[in-house]
């Protein structure tokens, strides 16, 4: 289903994948708490353990961390133990024990690493044989798809048809978005200077395996390129002019490409400074025997986006022309 980010969605591709899924067992009444970061850790990620407590002294208490059985460290205090992550599903069992004043005290938390991939396709105008991605462009389509890779503790994939899928744009939650089996997000992006962050959370039914991917979303400023329309070969998208061209002939035709507007812009033409025609391509003649300059610039503009892109080349003409195959 398609949601627009409109004024509180502003947007960008960048793209990114984050993931995976710990529970953090902290109550604000429990003795012995343990945090996790990252809070979601990737397969194979180093994983920051700490002890804490509100209720007891940490300082004055002999702490122990074990990882699925294994003491990994013993002392006082509430330092940060650094273990690893087990491959992605893999269960990993960490578990503090804090003795205070002949009291022990357990937390115990399970570490299920998962991974997903946050893919954005914008959709933008470029030419047809453009080989570069599309940028997202100012209040432009845009498609986000999640590429979860979950696992069940024996290491088989979990089907994304069965994952649950919590769209963020920011802080609010996309609820027509969001839900079992709906890994593409279609959205409208924000206007410029207005960008946001999209986030997606996947996860089990039950929630015992977590996964989280952040794009961040910014439009682009769009661009004018302009190329030779050669009469036989058609426009030579694999040059673009610079901005001092002279002309090899009589006359010569151009063709401008605007670059990541959300759709076919308005354009118009201009030589040496007045109004000239709209379209897409331009033909200049040298006009009368000597050489000169012309000043030919082009302007596209897409109104209800607020997007204005413009660019101009200087056109010699009149000077000597090249020799010819038999040098004449």
């Amino acid at each position: 289903m398609k949601a627009g980010f409109g004024v509180l969605v502003t947007l960008l591709i960048l793209s990114v994948g984050v993931p995976a899924h710990a529970q953090t067992l902290s109550l604000d009444q429990d003795p012995l708490t343990v945090q996790i970061s990252p809070n979601f850790p990737r397969p194979f990620e180093a994983v920051t353990v700490v002890p804490g407590s509100t209720i007891i002294d940490l300082s004055a208490s002999t702490v122990t961390v074990s990882v699925n059985g294994v003491v990994v460290e013993k002392g006082s205090g509430s330092a940060p133990v650094q273990i690893q992550a087990g491959g992605a599903g893999a269960r990993t069992v960490v578990k503090v024990t804090a003795v205070h004043n002949g009291q022990t005290f357990t937390k115990e938390i399970t570490i299920r690493p998962a991974d997903v991939a946050l893919v954005v396709e914008p959709s933008s105008v470029s030419h047809p044989f453009y080989k570069g991605a599309s940028l997202v462009s100012s209040e432009g389509l845009l498609r986000l798809v999640a590429l979860p890779d979950l696992r069940t503790a024996a290491g088989a994939p979990i089907p994304s048809s069965n994952l649950v899928f919590t769209w963020r744009n920011g802080s609010q939650i996309l609820q027509d978005s969001s839900g079992i089996g709906k890994s593409v997000l279609t959205a409208t992006a924000p206007v410029r200077y207005r960008d946001t962050t999209i986030r997606v959370t996947v996860s089990t039914q039950d929630n015992s395996v977590v996964a989280e991917a952040t794009a961040f979303i910014s439009p682009t400023v769009p661009v004018i390129r302009i190329y030779q329309n050669d009469p036989l070969l058609g426009p030579l998208f694999n040059y673009a002019l610079p901005k001092k061209i002279s002309m090899t002939d009589e006359e010569q035709t151009y063709r401008a490409v605007p670059y990541y507007f959300s759709g076919t812009p308005i354009m118009n033409w201009t030589v040496n400074g007045n109004q000239s025609q709209s379209g897409k391509d331009i033909t200049v003649r040298s006009t009368g025997a000597g050489s000169g300059t012309a000043l030919v610039g082009f302007n596209a503009k897409q109104p209800s986006a607020g997007v204005v892109a413009d660019t101009s080349m200087s056109v010699s003409f009149g000077g000597a022309k090249p020799l010819g195959i038999f040098g004449l």
